[in-house]
């Protein structure tokens, strides 16, 4: 059985094709002897750790009511983070000292403009914390430190998967495109507080979500070019695929799974 060191990017709901590429690696008979994630891809790479297949964990994602995980926000996040450990709690076990693969994370801290690598202690308040996005879900106080989502500094953690040992490196970038267009339409006040109101983006989101994609899209660039894994799968999601369309799960595992597949016959090759 092949060894791989898997590496699994933020991404929100994109990052449901982490499932449908993780359903390509098992039918290979690949083994995945460590992990490396950001946000999303922290999240879905803690349950592989856990001992989750990919059909248990498509299982536990159709069952979410992801309206549910919402909560009014603190700490300068309009979302709060509780919904989501209590979810994640009822799964996982408590330390990543308990996990079967051994797992790091990405997070930032926000006080020390620094990238933070976790890899012990609590799982759940790290999973809140490599997923906490800035200014949109409430940051997370882990020790004597305050912590946002990973993906301003290094949304996939190729470099950081090379210190785990041996293996071939198989990343999975399910980032928004930074060249996703947003519409500028003139709308009236009564409009854009419908949107607020209402479970759709309002223009203001939009916007930031987009300032937050670009950098990104830089970042990560860099980082490849320094260290490229040896396998890099960027399922084919639809350029405007939201974080948070969470609906769209058959066509992020479709994704994840066709071009997952594809890439991975090539590996033997």
């Amino acid at each position: 059985m092949h060894d791989i060191v898997l590496v699994l990017g933020g991404g929100g709901a994109r990052g449901l094709a982490h499932i449908g590429a993780l359903r390509a690696i098992q039918e290979r008979g690949l083994r995945v002897r460590a992990l490396a994630g950001c946000s999303m891809g922290g999240i879905v790479g803690a349950f592989v750790a856990a001992g989750f297949d990919a059909d248990a964990i498509e299982e536990i994602a159709r069952g979410i009511r992801y309206e549910s995980l919402l909560a009014f926000g603190e700490m300068g996040g309009i979302v709060g983070g509780d919904g989501l450990a209590s979810l994640l709690a009822k799964h996982l076990p408590e330390s990543f000292a308990d996990l079967a693969i051994p797992l790091l994370v990405t997070a930032v801290d926000v006080q020390k403009g620094k990238l933070v690598v976790l890899n012990d202690g609590a799982l759940v308040e790290a999973l809140r914390a490599t997923s906490a996005l800035p200014g949109l879900i409430a940051p997370v106080r882990y020790g004597d430190r305050i912590l946002v989502d990973g993906g301003l500094l290094n949304n996939l953690p190729v470099d950081l998967a090379r210190t785990l040992g041996r293996g071939t490196v198989v990343a999975v970038d399910v980032a928004s495109p930074p060249d996703r267009q947003l519409r500028f339409d003139e709308r009236g006040f009564w409009e854009r507080l419908r949107d607020v109101v209402k479970p759709q983006r309002a223009l203001t989101v939009e916007l930031f979500m987009k300032s937050f994609d670009v950098p990104q899209a830089v970042m990560t660039q860099m980082r490849l070019a320094l260290t490229p894994p040896d396998v890099l799968v960027r399922p084919t999601l639809d350029r405007d695929f939201g974080i948070e369309q969470f609906g769209r799960i058959d066509e992020a595992l479709e994704a994840g799974y066709q071009v997952a597949r594809q890439a991975l016959a090539e590996l033997d090759a």
